[in-house]
């Protein structure tokens, strides 16, 4: 699910609420109207594609053909963009389908501190504890200003609506985005990886992007991993090749050589989750503002949450969680 973006980015800019549903609160988007503000379409961007783009890792050798990679390559349509086509339109619909909910833990790169979450998710919304810093726990004050902003926030109907509204237009630009994958890029194929499908891919001059976001699609270039037998997004690898420019520079531009990584995982049957997200660009906004994201995420430990679980009971849970974590750490 992508748009756990949520959390994550433009993100940082934007972060949603795992909920891949992919990905909690902290990540929800604040985007700035485009007519105002060209420069942070980067930012609906960087949502879209954190939310969409998963990271590619592995290079595996194209130079060789293995028995294995023949046989797997031999039950894929000869041309890779028929293939693209199907497999995004099926990532597609698995996330428009997927309304599970979990726990998870998060560990996140933020103003030079490396922070420790855990997020519970619910039908109401989702709530997550900071739990430590650079590996040390929280304790004392600290704690207590984390158990008094979750009170706070959980107290307040109309902040979870808010922030659920927020994801849910999240995850509708991240799909709107994915849709147009097939037709913004030519597909090569770019070898095996056990079970999985290596693409390249470059822009499609014929492409005329519809929004000033999927203009970006023209100076990107990179690479998908695909899981063949669920056609299902395993990891996705992008570029900037060239100055992204808005407006002709006027209102800013983002730098040539911007990177956005992301890698999604099965953490249970036909149900996948992002497990990796990084994103690092720069470059001028408006008024000469410097453009600096640079998110570096990673989600484990996922659990399956219950559907009838209430804001209070996922606080406690949290809370919970908290106090085996600071037992362990005086053990």
């Amino acid at each position: 699910m992508f748009w756990k973006i949520s959390s994550k980015s433009p993100a940082a800019v934007a972060r949603k609420s795992r909920a891949t549903h992919v990905l909690p609160a902290h990540r929800s988007t604040h985007l700035v109207p485009c007519e105002l503000v060209p420069w942070l379409l980067a930012a609906a961007l960087l949502l879209g594609l954190t939310m969409l783009t998963l990271a590619l890792t592995v290079h595996a050798d194209s130079g060789s053909v293995a028995n294995g990679e023949a046989v797997l390559t031999n039950k894929l349509p000869a041309d890779a963009n028929d293939f693209a086509r199907d497999f995004f339109h099926r990532e597609v619909e698995a996330q428009t389908q997927d309304h599970s909910l979990w726990s998870y833990r998060e560990l996140r790169r933020e103003d030079g501190k490396l922070k420790s979450l855990c997020v519970y998710q619910t039908k109401k919304g989702e709530i997550e504890r900071l739990v430590a810093i650079d590996g040390h726990p929280l304790s004392g004050d600290a704690l207590a200003t984390e158990d008094e902003r979750i009170q706070e926030m959980i107290s307040d109907p109309a902040q979870m609506r808010q922030r659920q509204k927020k994801q849910r237009e999240d995850g509708e630009q991240a799909r709107k985005l994915l849709r147009m994958f097939p037709d913004a890029f030519h597909f090569q194929y770019d070898g095996t990886q056990e079970a999985t499908v290596r693409l390249r891919f470059s822009p499609n001059p014929k492409f005329h992007p519809p929004d000033h976001a999927s203009q970006v699609f023209h100076h990107m270039e990179g690479t998908v991993l695909v899981d063949t037998e669920q056609r299902r997004l395993a990891a996705i690898n992008g570029r900037l090749t060239s100055e992204v420019k808005f407006f002709g520079g006027i209102f800013g531009h983002l730098a040539k050589g911007g990177t956005f990584n992301v890698e999604q995982k099965e953490v249970a049957p036909r149900v996948w989750q992002v497990v990796t997200m990084r994103v690092h660009m720069s470059g001028k906004a408006l008024f000469f503002k410097t453009i600096d994201v640079q998110e570096d995420e990673t989600y484990s430990d996922f659990r399956s949450v219950p559907d009838n679980t209430s804001l209070e009971q996922a606080a406690q849970r949290l809370k919970n969680e908290r106090d085996s974590t600071q037992t362990l750490a005086r053990n």
